[in-house]
């Protein structure tokens, strides 16, 4: 049976970066995100249901020369490891 939630993200600190076009991490990190719920599945930290105030997304790679594109695919899937 399909499962149905909803994520809504309000705020993604990108703290310590260079000018950068958060719009498109932004749509990066959506777009990953929905990719792995749908193909990976809902975490069993998201499957009880309720609201997620905080999720630390703990830390990720990212080298010099990383497209924004990148960046939002990299916290995405921290995100999801984080709902674990």
């Amino acid at each position: 049976m399909p499962t149905e939630i909803e994520i809504q993200i309000n705020e993604v600190a990108l703290i310590g970066f260079a000018a950068i076009d958060c719009e498109q991490v932004r749509a990066a990190l959506v777009v990953e995100l929905s990719r792995l719920l749908v193909e990976e599945g809902v975490p069993p930290g998201l499957r009880s249901g309720g609201v997620v105030e905080t999720l630390d997304g703990g830390a990720f790679r990212l080298v010099p020369g990383m497209r924004p594109e990148q960046i939002g695919q990299q916290i995405a899937l921290a995100l999801y490891r984080g709902w674990q």
